[in-house]
């Protein structure tokens, strides 16, 4: 297996796991002091299990394209545009980390900033790749 592939397969995982928190969250899970700021302990107000909900799409699409990447789905970009798409990923994470890292929340920090810190690694062997 390529560098490429298992960070596909480290990313894909992680996106599961991450979409499964947020399914979680937008169902009433009282884990809210772990998201968006940790301002909301217990269960989040509607408007954040809404877009827990909707980030959970995000994911999805995510881990499409990724698996899109060591070809177990078609590629759907032109290879100029798919670059593009991977390094925007890139920068993606890294700015869930710098968000994450910064949340006034330790519960949030604490969880999120390895997993995003992985992500982010896994997202630039991908781009290079």
């Amino acid at each position: 297996m390529s560098a490429q592939e298992i960070a596909v397969v480290i990313s894909v995982v992680a996106l599961a796991a991450v979409g499964l928190f947020q399914i979680g969250l937008a169902l009433g899970a009282p884990m809210g002091e772990y998201a968006f700021g940790g301002q909301n302990p217990g269960r989040l107000p509607m408007r954040y299990r809404v877009a827990s909900a909707i980030s959970v799409l995000v994911y999805l699409g995510i881990a499409g394209h990724y698996l899109a990447q060591i070809g177990v789905f078609e590629t759907l970009l032109a290879p100029s545009l798919n670059s593009i798409a991977n390094w925007a990923l890139v920068g993606f994470n890294a700015l869930g980390l710098i968000m994450n890292s910064i949340s006034r929340s330790v519960k949030e920090r604490k969880m999120w900033v390895p997993v995003l810190l992985l992500m982010l690694v896994c997202s630039v062997v991908i781009a290079l790749g």
